[in-house]
């Protein structure tokens, strides 16, 4: 708000005859806890009322208009991304393959006749490489392009519980404390059962990655319920949460703040869960850590 602010001195103050400018703010709303970023065109001029200087506002809600400028901007900056993204990850790939076979063959041959300690463990270290080359090309490659969504009527519950039970004893490790309050009265909806744990396994990693620093009060948890025909997922962390000025840029592909990540993983859940006809949200309330809000309609009407 400082840069309204500072138009309005100059406005005032005869520095500037008229205001022409769109801005961004967190309206706070009564009887709510929530926070929704809202975009406003403002107009404003010096005026004479009466006889006596005036300013004159022009205020317009241009949020839906922002925010469909920025759907089409996303995709077409997807576009662009995973066709670029596509033509790279076929590039490495094909000498990946034959490092790997090279690999596998060096492997055996000082297996029979190399017994050093040593050179095993450096052939390890290469394997592990390649391994970690491969996986970073296969999320390129997801990005690319989707797999194809597979419905059949699935329990979520059960999504959920694969992907906890995936990630139970690392977080164990982790010294995370991991909790569960998932309704027992979820019916059965159209959705693709292993794309919707991969969505949890990603929102789990995530979280967890993001308390790695933490001494203590390391926390996830999941929750299910039932509202308006739609099913909800909630999954909330302890964690420092995600700051505001960035919030509008987590799900924008290849988008990341972290020194190890590639920017995908967020944007391949959003797709994912806009698959099933649904929504993947931040959610606005001010509050410690992060929630991300999955809603996935029963009826698939919205797909």
């Amino acid at each position: 708000m400082e840069k309204v602010k500072q138009n309005y001195q100059m406005l005032i103050s005869g520095k500037k005859q008229y205001i022409d400018m769109a801005f961004r703010f967190y309206p706070a709303e009564k009887n709510s806890d929530s926070l929704e970023m809202k975009w406003f065109h403002c107009t404003a001029s010096m005026i004479y009322y009466h006889g006596e200087k005036a300013t004159l506002f022009n205020l317009m809600d241009v949020t839906i208009t922002k925010e469909l400028d920025n759907i089409l901007r996303v995709q077409d900056k997807m576009v662009s991304l995973g066709r670029v993204a596509a033509g790279i990850a076929h590039e490495i790939r094909n000498p990946l393959s034959g490092i790997n076979i090279y690999l596998n063959t060096l492997k055996k041959i000082t297996g029979q006749y190399d017994n050093s300690e040593k050179t095993a463990k450096i052939l390890s270290q290469l394997q592990s490489a390649s391994n970690k080359i491969e996986s970073v090309i296969k999320r390129v490659m997801d990005f690319s392009r989707p797999t194809e969504t597979k419905f059949s009527l699935t329990d979520i519950n059960d999504s959920i519980m694969e992907a906890v039970n995936l990630t139970s004893v690392t977080l164990r490790k982790s010294g995370i404390q991991f909790s569960t309050a998932l309704s027992d009265n979820l019916p059965k909806c159209m959705a693709d059962s292993h794309m919707i744990e991969q969505v949890i396994l990603n929102l789990i990693a995530n979280a967890s990655e993001a308390m790695q620093n933490m001494d203590k009060d390391k926390r996830i948890n999941i929750s299910s319920f039932l509202e308006n025909n739609n099913i909800y997922i909630k999954v909330k962390d302890s964690g420092h949460g995600i700051p505001q000025d960035i919030r509008n840029d987590i799900f924008e592909p290849f988008y990341t703040t972290k020194n190890s990540g590639s920017g995908i993983g967020l944007n391949i859940c959003h797709r994912i869960i806009t698959d099933h006809g649904g929504t993947l949200e931040l959610s606005s309330a001010e509050q410690k850590g992060a929630e991300f809000i999955i809603k996935i309609p029963i009826n698939g009407q919205n797909r």
